[in-house]
């Protein structure tokens, strides 16, 4: 199915509140409609997660190793690659200067017939702006598991692909990821990152992403 990009919108679903009572607590979890058309059909969805460091900073009260590893497996690894000692690696000290929170984009999901057209980047980069302009926000350019977490009682069809399937897909995705501005931070990074540096906007990006289809259609 052919998809104009432009009447794609985005509906944050629900938002769980920080807390300080635990270092989980310091990490909201956004949920994200993707929805299509006049008729706002839902054609997918969103999961990311927000590491609020301003609290974190202002509290004082857990490590950020805690509060990273104790949410989740996905923002421990990240945690990994980002922090030793609660400190910024120095790979990364300078790409993320001045930096205020950040966001974890844990999955985007398609319905199948919305898949395969390149839109990765162009959701990760809107779901990106709906933070602030200077949140580090990072992915994973790594396709789902049928039976994961973010897809219960299989409510979205997911293949279940060998690892050379696997690798394939990874590397479509991280193309296009890249193509909207993400990059990764150092050499051997598993992640992707978005920072406030330099990167089009969602608008910018759709733009080029219908003339590049445009030029293809005539040649």
């Amino acid at each position: 199915m052919c998809i104009n990009p432009h009447h794609i919108s985005l509906t944050t679903k629900s938002c769980n509140p920080i807390r300080r009572d635990a270092p989980n607590h310091y990490v909201s979890t956004i949920h994200i409609d993707i929805l299509y058309g006049d008729d706002q059909e839902n054609i997918g969805e969103a999961k990311a997660y927000e590491v609020r460091m301003d609290h974190i900073a202002n509290d004082d009260e857990w490590s950020l190793f805690d509060i990273f590893d104790g949410h989740s497996s996905d923002l421990g690894n990240l945690y990994e690659e980002l922090f030793a000692d609660d400190e910024l690696i120095p790979a990364v000290e300078v790409e993320l200067c001045d930096y205020d929170n950040i966001v974890l984009i844990k999955s985007i999901i398609l319905k199948p017939e919305y898949r395969g057209q390149g839109l990765g980047g162009i959701l990760a980069l809107a779901i990106a702006e709906r933070f602030g302009d200077r949140d580090v926000v990072a992915l994973k350019p790594w396709p789902m598991n049928p039976d994961g977490p973010d897809n219960p009682a299989g409510v979205w069809y997911l293949p279940r692909l060998t690892k050379t399937a696997q690798k394939t897909i990874a590397k479509k995705l991280g193309k296009s990821y890249m193509n909207s501005g993400f990059k990764p931070l150092f050499k051997g990074s598993s992640h992707l990152f978005l920072t406030h540096f330099r990167h089009p906007t969602a608008t910018q990006f759709i733009e080029a992403w219908n003339e590049e289809r445009r030029v293809r259609g005539h040649s």
